[in-house]
């Protein structure tokens, strides 16, 4: 009655790639290794090498073509189905009213054969999607909604609710393509300007340098010593050029990163979910139940508070993405602050604040900030200078930096509260971020007090959300002893 069917063909592409995106460090040090070996005429001979590129190319793509050749998925009455496999057979089994999420995905060569990649997501997942089929017609992922949602109208039909209700809160929004509410776009100047103030320079430098430690062991010791004498002749000036000339190559690779990512960015509001659309290359589409919100976080980096900018995530609960960060989703990339802010309150009505309400931290609460601050940066900056001088002394702008965070830290830090919304405002590292929550989502309200904060009456706040299958902890430093005796009542009024 319930047929088996087959990914399609342009499937077996898309598992070559991933397999060869997997393997190509080990790939480029094992031929590095064996370049190095027939040029120093060692162990290795030469008419081997034509045979090992044979072998690696098998070790690659035979796992993808046995994958493809034996992938087989079924919409059940009850589940969805999935098999594969050669010596190890798996067999997966997915209720419909266990599915939590589904995703979908449309590289830029699905397009012309009109398929996407669909991920399935359950609340136990953790990482990594439950089920991937990777190349099915657009028609499979509707299908899929269709029995999860009537499966989860019967479940609750049973457990007593009013069918009426269930039937229509089930079938309310059943095909993407109808019109929504309200869609939010972002043009190109504004991917631009995104790309160009964001901090994805320093992930691509921190990308570059993990793989080229992948081949620091296998470069020979000579050219080690070659360059580092290289260097030496060449002096700093060459350095500080060669340093400004990478950064300005990695912030061109960023830009360029970005715009792929985020090209055609939309954001559909439907009667009972949000809907996400990005990308270039891979096109993703991400729908966001508003049950599953847990709070909204509004993001404002140093060179974009100056603009006036920010971007705005929001936190979900019982989910993951293949790749992204579970329970962290992108709502806005960039947009005007003031604009932002009345998109939230036209979207998520029920997170809209008033900035002119936010309560500030007591003055003399100031000197907390420095102290810490100043404390674990004029320690390094001593040693520093004793054990390097006179060249150590370049470490005194440690405390300088330290002071100017402290500073931008307390007057940052923030707090408002409303019938039923919380809003704490901080800056835990160099951005502004502001924490909007229902009090109905608070999972826990933690108020500590070390014994150097005794005298002063100040405490840290901190509230636990769910996020994805954790947790993550929004917090305030240093509030005096009335605010966060305010704060903790707000939450458990019988404290």
């Amino acid at each position: 009655m319930y047929s088996e069917r087959k990914l399609h063909p342009i499937a077996l592409l898309k598992e070559m790639f991933d397999n060869l995106r997997k393997s190509i460090i080990p790939i480029v040090i094992g031929l590095f290794y064996i370049f190095q070996a027939i040029k120093n005429n060692q162990w290795f001979q030469a008419w081997l090498f034509p045979i090992l590129i044979i072998i690696v190319i098998l070790l690659m793509f035979a796992p993808a073509m046995i994958k493809y050749w034996t992938y087989r998925y079924t919409l059940e009455e009850k589940g969805l189905r999935i098999k594969y496999g050669l010596i190890f057979r798996k067999n997966i089994f997915i209720p419909y009213e266990r599915i939590q999420t589904v995703q979908q995905k449309q590289w830029f060569f699905f397009i012309p054969f009109n398929v996407v990649q669909i991920l399935v997501e359950t609340a136990g997942t953790s990482g990594k999607a439950e089920a991937d089929l990777s190349a099915v017609p657009k028609s499979v992922a509707q299908e899929l909604k269709d029995l999860r949602d009537g499966k989860k109208a019967e479940k609750a039909v049973e457990q007593g609710e009013n069918p009426d209700q269930v039937i229509k809160k089930a079938f309310a929004v059943q095909n993407e393509s109808e019109d929504s509410i309200r869609t939010v776009e972002l043009k190109t100047k504004e991917l631009l300007l995104m790309a160009v103030t964001s901090s994805g320079v320093f992930g691509s430098l921190a990308l570059i340098i993990a793989f080229l430690s992948q081949f620091w062991e296998a470069i020979p010791e000579e050219w080690l010593a070659s360059g580092f004498e290289q260097a030496i002749r060449l002096g700093i000036l060459l350095f500080v050029v060669i340093a400004i000339l990478l950064l300005i190559v990695l912030w061109i690779f960023s830009i360029i990163l970005t715009l792929f990512k985020f090209f055609q960015f939309k954001l559909h509001q439907f009667e009972d979910h949000l809907v996400v659309e990005k990308g270039l290359f891979e096109r993703d589409t991400t729908t966001i139940k508003y049950e599953r919100i847990q709070g909204v976080v509004i993001v404002e980096s140093p060179l974009r508070q100056i603009l006036r900018l920010v971007s705005v995530k929001i936190i979900t609960a019982g989910g993951a993405d293949e790749q992204n960060q579970s329970g962290n989703i992108l709502l806005i990339p960039i947009m005007k602050k003031q604009l932002a802010l009345e998109t939230i309150k036209e979207m998520l009505p029920a997170y809209h604040f008033e900035e002119a309400k936010i309560e500030k931290l007591p003055k003399q609460n100031l000197a907390r900030f420095l102290m810490i601050y100043l404390v674990w940066s004029i320690i390094p900056f001593l040693i520093l200078s004793v054990l390097f001088y006179p060249y150590g002394l370049i470490a005194v702008l440690l405390p300088l930096f330290a002071g100017l965070k402290a500073i931008a830290s307390f007057r940052a830090t923030g707090f408002s509260l409303s019938e039923g919304t919380l809003l704490l405002r901080a800056r835990p590292f160099l951005s502004k971020t502001t924490h909007l929550v229902r009090k109905e989502r608070i999972q826990s309200m933690k108020v500590s007090r070390s014994i150097w904060m005794e005298r002063t009456k100040t405490n840290h706040l901190s509230i636990a959300l769910k996020s994805g299958n954790s947790e993550t902890t929004p917090f305030l430093r240093y509030l005096s002893g009335e605010q966060a005796e305010r704060l903790y009542k707000w939450y458990h009024p019988n404290a």
